[in-house]
């Protein structure tokens, strides 16, 4: 076996270049690490870790004996926030000292196998990786997991290379025998044991170390010791083994009887699913298949082919290594059933050795493959020298893969920082939005309980918490029993998050669902805050019977049922509708009730199956009346004056609405008047979904929301030409105005000419300023027109104030519309 090549004597410049290099990656690395920490809130496993980290060390490892990790990573986090505290940033922050150090480790790691430049490169593709920032800014122990199991690999590497200068070469005598525990095999131990309790996923790292290290020895059989070799990783084991029995037996215990919602996933899906996440991080799950992705895969697999590399000793290891390490989590989570959203943090075990390969995959072809002996000689050649790209093409070939994984992570890195749709779940927002909302009898659900570490490090107020399902299986007598206490109070804010675990007979939602009058239904990242109402205990302020007005040709309605018709903004009228199926209905409706001002502008609008969803019409029996329960949340800052109430059906796959037999698609209620809130609401209360504050003196913009009119629901629906752009701007009267403010939209293009204008009251004609109060908010609902014949490119928005129609106050961009045609 030829043994490593003394490396390369290094010039003092070329030290201090590689230095400098060394530390702007650094440097690069700790700012995208620290670059909006705490934007995010906190999730329900964070919050967890939150909680646990207060706890002293022997409490800790109690409760994670409960739990389904290990308690290493909650005891260097309880001694780290002794230190720094317990914000979110602090929570954090010792995250991003493992990501940083995870990335000298990744860049040390491929300078022993291939060489400076490759090591550098490495460094370069982990510091920038939105795959492990991701998990940088995230207080678990997932970065820690892939700190851990590349330094394994860094030692394993140094393990190898003291045996290999140990051994004589094939054919010579035997010499001193090798010690059974070298330094690098005490590192070895006791990385894997603090691997082995950090995470239950890391035996696959100790499996790998060990298959690698069996093809070593069949590979050195020749040079001796192989015996001696074989007991003494037999001993690292052992010993390994030995730290962590105290452990074992619960690790077996919550292995085995934690739920873990499995799941089957094929190659291909697999494939897509592991290209996305270890190119792009976990927001890419959905945008599989993307032609990003295989781009950079592609550098990848080019990074597999066997380059000549400066320090390649024995080159098949040094080639394996990092492929095994991409493949083989892969293959296990397909295989244990893992490859669903909530595990796709287990491939970053596996991001080190894919930055190996991007790194290789960059700088290979710009040095050669390596020759292969068993190659005919003039095969051989072609092989070595024509794979090989040399001067101008090489260092093309560099700049260009090297651009394309910068430009690709800064896409990714940038809708990481900046898209609101691919934050981490919500619980600061939604802790905000309850205490700018709640009154002192109202009442919070939490479906499942596993969410009361992190509900409680943002929530500080009195109203009662109800935990529930208690127990793990759900016990239905006990439970509905506690959610009986429910209907003595005003409003339930329910947090449903996890219940495919905690509760996969929806008995909670579906009893919330019966009885509740359902207001407000949004994601918040994984979690979903649904407000109900619960029903009042009086009789109707209206009622309506024997209506019998025929919507489609199957189903009735057959009167309805009303509470509080006068409400203030930021209250809600309750409604209950009436309906029958006079035949079995094969579609799936869902029911729209719509509150109108004079210009047909939704106000507000519940859409949903009927009962909160939980009677889908599919499931009706003929001659059944059915139930169905709705409240309509007047928005904070809706303008005084009376609004058009409307109700209908529509198919839930087309959105078709179905028709009265006079033609019409909706049957009109009585008119509300909405009357001026007594006092303002807070904006967290708002709900703004795009948060810019700007001042024009007497008025301010406090925010907007935008999105295809209709799709409010979903806001991310594409805008095509033709569509009309909705957008609700949230004002706020400075002073008492004098004058009758307007304003302007205008979408205008990259050179700055304006494709689209419209030009109206901040309101409408029927609420002008001169009517507002000093301090008061006020929303308006907009719509403009996108011309149909506009082509499909990114357009700046842009609104412009006008205290009269001449003289401008000053303008405000509000951001990007992206118009695309469709099926693209």
């Amino acid at each position: 076996m030829t043994k490593s090549r003394p490396p390369r004597r290094t010039s003092p410049r070329d030290t201090a270049l590689i230095l400098l290099l060394l530390i702007l990656i650094i440097a690069v690395a700790a700012g995208v690490r620290i670059y909006r920490l705490d934007a995010h809130s906190l999730w329900s496993d964070e919050g967890n870790s939150a909680a646990l980290a207060t706890r002293s060390l022997i409490q800790i490892a109690a409760d994670a004996a409960h739990d389904i990790h290990p308690p290493l990573y909650y005891w260097l986090l309880h001694i780290w926030t002794r230190i720094f505290g317990l914000s979110e940033a602090a929570l954090r922050g010792l995250s991003v000292l493992l990501g940083v150090l995870l990335v000298l480790v990744i860049g040390g790691l491929g300078r022993r196998f291939y060489g400076t430049s490759t090591g550098l490169a490495a460094a370069f593709i982990a510091a920038a990786s939105p795959f492990q920032i991701y998990y940088s800014q995230e207080a678990r122990m997932y970065i820690l997991l892939a700190l851990q199991a590349t330094s394994t690999m860094y030692a394993f590497k140094g393990f190898l290379y003291r045996e290999d200068r140990s051994l004589p070469a094939a054919g010579q005598p035997p010499g001193k025998p090798l010690a059974l525990l070298p330094p690098w095999g005490i590192v070895l131990i006791l990385l894997w044991s603090g691997g082995l309790y950090t995470h239950y996923f890391f035996p696959l790292m100790i499996g790998l170390a060990t298959l690698l290290y069996a093809g070593w020895l069949w590979d050195t059989q020749r040079r001796g010791q192989v015996g001696r070799r074989l007991a003494r990783w037999g001993l690292l084991l052992l010993a390994t083994l030995v730290i962590f029995a105290p452990w074992l037996p619960i690790a077996l215990r919550q292995l085995l009887v934690w739920p873990a919602g499995l799941t089957s996933a094929t190659g291909k899906d697999a494939a897509l699913i592991a290209v996305a996440v270890l190119g792009s991080g976990p927001t890419a799950a959905g945008e599989v298949g993307q032609w990003w992705h295989w781009a950079l895969m592609g550098v990848a697999l080019v990074g597999v082919l066997p380059w000549r590399d400066d320090k390649q000793r024995p080159f098949w290891l040094s080639w394996l290594m990092p492929v095994l390490w991409v493949v083989v989590p892969c293959l296990m989570m397909v295989a244990l059933g893992l490859f669903r959203e909530a595990y796709f943090k287990f491939l970053l075990i596996a991001a080190p050795g894919y930055a190996l390969l991007l790194a290789r995959g960059i700088l290979g072809p710009a040095r050669g493959l390596r020759p292969v002996p068993a190659l005919p000689a003039g095969v051989g050649r072609l092989w070595t020298t024509g794979a090989r790209l040399s001067g101008v093409f090489g260092a093309l070939w560099v700049i260009v893969t090297l651009g394309l994984v910068a430009a690709l992570f800064g896409g990714a890195l940038g809708r990481y920082y900046g898209d609101p749709t691919v934050a981490r779940d919500d619980y600061r927002g939604i802790v905000q939005f309850i205490t700018a909302t709640a009154q002192p009898d109202d009442a919070i659900l939490l479906d499942a309980p596993g969410q009361i570490e992190v509900f409680r490090y943002y929530y500080h107020g009195n109203m009662p918490i109800y935990p529930l399902p208690r127990q793990r299986p759900l016990d239905p007598v006990a439970t509905i029993q506690e959610l009986d206490q429910l209907l003595k109070h005003h409003k339930i804010y329910a947090l449903y998050w996890a219940t495919d675990e905690a509760d996969p007979g929806e008995l909670i939602e579906g009893w919330m669902n019966d009885r509740g009058y359902k207001t407000l239904d949004q994601w918040r990242g994984n979690v979903r805050l649904v407000v109900y109402v619960m029903p009042e205990r009086r009789p109707p302020d209206e009622a309506a019977d024997a209506l019998n007005l025929r919507l489609g040709p199957d189903l009735l309605l057959l009167g309805y049922r009303g509470w509080n018709l006068t409400p203030a903004a930021g209250e809600v009228t309750q409604l209950q509708l009436l309906w029958q199926a006079e035949r079995p209905v094969a579609q799936r409706y869902k029911v729209f009730v719509q509150l109108l001002d004079a210009r047909d502008q939704v106000i507000a609008q519940r859409d949903a199956e009927p009962a909160g969803d939980s009677r889908p019409t599919d499931r009706w029996k003929p001659g059944e009346i059915v139930a169905d329960n709705h409240g309509l949340l007047i928005p904070p800052g809706t303008p005084p004056g009376m609004y058009r109430r409307i109700v209908g059906l529509y198919d839930a796959t087309t959105g078709a609405r179905l028709r009265q037999l006079n033609g019409q698609d909706f049957v009109t209620l009585p008119a509300l008047r909405v009357s001026r809130s007594a006092a303002q609401p807070p904006l967290d209360a708002l709900n703004v979904r795009y948060k810019q504050h700007f001042d024009f003196g007497g008025i301010a913009l406090l925010g907007y929301d935008r999105y295809k009119r209709g799709f409010g629901h979903a806001p991310n629906t594409p805008i095509f030409p033709g569509d009309l752009l909705h957008l609700t701007l949230y004002w706020q009267a400075n002073v008492k105005p004098r004058a009758d403010w307007w304003f302007s939209v205008i979408l205008s293009d990259a050179s700055g000419h304006t494709v689209a204008k419209m030009q109206a009251p901040l309101v409408s004609d029927t609420y002008a300023t001169t009517l507002w109060n000093r301090g008061e908010i006020v929303r308006g609902e907009h719509d403009l027109l996108i011309p149909a014949e506009l082509p499909a490119e990114t357009y700046r928005l842009s609104v412009i104030l006008l205290p009269d129609t001449e003289t401008p106050a000053g303008t405000a961009y509000l951001g990007a519309v992206k118009v695309t045609r469709p099926g693209r």
